[in-house]
């Protein structure tokens, strides 16, 4: 994927198309970019802790799921895209990519194929309201079919390593186990008879959700545990905590989880109070920033995962045990620019060739597909104007080498070879080159 920049806020791209505003997170190519590191530290840590990519279509039928396409979406149906068509199917554009990968995973029949499957995506989610459109990407991870607290510790661990590699500033996670079916039922009798005892110290919003007998019986009460006013809050940490209501399998899974994060030196922070969105069910965190002032914690927050196990059987009829994690895309940026974050470059190739000239540039394209196919990594910029730019496109790059073809060269039949690291440079002859290149790497 092309090095992008984010155009977003009051940047962002708005223009008018079929009597729709629309608003679009514009990748573009420009120099110096995030993307030149967060893309390929993304697809590089993914792969490498065994995720692969996945990318779903973006358009869904909407009948798909049905029953359960409100719990997903950030909103009601007048908020989908919807698109037209002649036959009686009704289609939207993707509003999440939850269900879209787990419907994909559903129709390739992953799992018959595969014991455990791990994808993780980076694609866009669309949105619209009153006149309006809006598009951003999602990055997210999701982890089938295996039922211990492995993947949990694997999932927080990899996304520490991302946020490390991208020169975050600390991180810590918040952890929490919602339990099952069982360990519910009981927790939330508790937890509503709490309430009703203490129903006049809340917010008019939440007596309202309370009082709502439809409420009281499903997960929306939990909503009060989201609620900001300081009289909920002060309510709410006096409340029963879930943990005493795990039964014997979900406390095991818990304490496992801990015991691994323990063992590996991961801050985190135990919060019953975090339960997430409503489909989630067992393991619970988050991860946020580490800001000693603690001026405005939930602004630093990333994102959010868990378990959905019981979301997932009961939405396709089969126990697969399902976990993710997800974030706005844009958040990665608006934190990298406020923490400043230095930048880890990372080795996209061994040489990075530059050339002068439109006899240089035939030149450097011959050793390019010569370097190539002895198996030496290498990568140019054809085009790019000025020596300065070119060296400083090798070093973002953390090429090692690179190789310097201007006029004279091309026509005397050698080649500068310049240390990246430490500015050092020497001509060898062009026969020579490759068999000196070849040596340098392996010092």
């Amino acid at each position: 994927m092309p090095t992008s920049k984010f155009k977003k806020n009051a940047a962002e791209s708005e223009f008018l198309s079929a009597n729709y505003i629309v608003k679009s997170g514009d990748l573009v190519p420009l120099s110096p970019s995030p993307w030149q590191r967060v893309i390929p530290t993304v697809h590089l840590v993914s792969q490498r802790f065994g995720y692969k990519r996945v990318e779903p279509k973006p358009v869904e039928a909407l009948d798909r799921f049905s029953k359960q396409q409100h719990a997903l979406s950030p909103a009601s149906e007048d908020d989908l895209l919807t698109l037209n068509s002649n036959g009686t199917k009704r289609y939207a554009l993707r509003p999440q990519n939850f269900l879209s990968v787990l419907r994909t995973y559903v129709d390739y029949e992953a799992v018959s194929k595969e014991q455990v499957t791990k994808w993780y995506y980076l694609e866009p989610i669309f949105t619209a309201g009153k006149n309006t459109f809006e598009m951003r990407y999602e990055l997210g991870w999701m982890h089938f079919g295996e039922a211990s607290s492995l993947p949990d510790a694997q999932m927080i661990i990899m996304i520490k390593v991302l946020l490390e590699e991208l020169g975050f500033a600390p991180t810590v996670f918040e952890i929490n186990n919602r339990g099952c079916d069982n360990c519910s039922v009981a927790y939330k009798e508790a937890f509503v008879d709490y309430l009703e005892q203490n129903k006049f110290s809340l917010c008019e919003q939440c007596q309202s959700l309370l009082g709502q007998p439809s409420n009281r019986e499903s997960l929306e009460v939990y909503k009060i545990f989201k609620c900001e006013n300081e009289q909920c809050v002060s309510v709410v940490v006096a409340a029963p905590q879930i943990i005493d209501y795990l039964d014997t399998t979900c406390n095991k899974h818990l304490t496992s989880l801990l015991e691994t994060l323990d063992e590996l030196e991961v801050p985190y922070q135990l919060n019953p109070r975090m339960f997430g969105h409503d489909w989630l069910s067992h393991s619970v965190f988050g991860v946020k920033l580490v800001d000693e002032e603690e001026k405005n914690p939930e602004a630093k927050t990333l994102g959010y995962g868990g378990r959905h196990n019981n979301f997932v059987s009961k939405l396709i009829g089969r126990d697969i045990p399902t976990l993710s994690f997800s974030l706005p895309f844009e958040r990665l940026f608006e934190s990298a620019d406020q923490n400043k974050p230095t930048p880890k470059a990372s080795r996209m190739a061994d040489v990075f060739l530059i050339n002068l000239g439109d006899l240089a540039a035939k030149k450097s394209l011959k050793l390019f597909l010569e370097l190539w196919n002895s198996g030496v990594t290498v990568m140019e910029n054809f085009g790019e104007n000025g020596i300065k730019n070119q060296f400083k496109s090798a070093e973002l790059n953390a090429c090692p080498i690179a190789l310097v073809i201007g006029q004279k060269e091309a026509l005397d039949g050698s080649v500068i070879l310049r240390d990246v690291r430490n500015g050092t440079q020497e001509v060898f002859s062009y026969d020579r080159i490759i068999e000196e290149v070849k040596k340098r790497l392996q010092e």
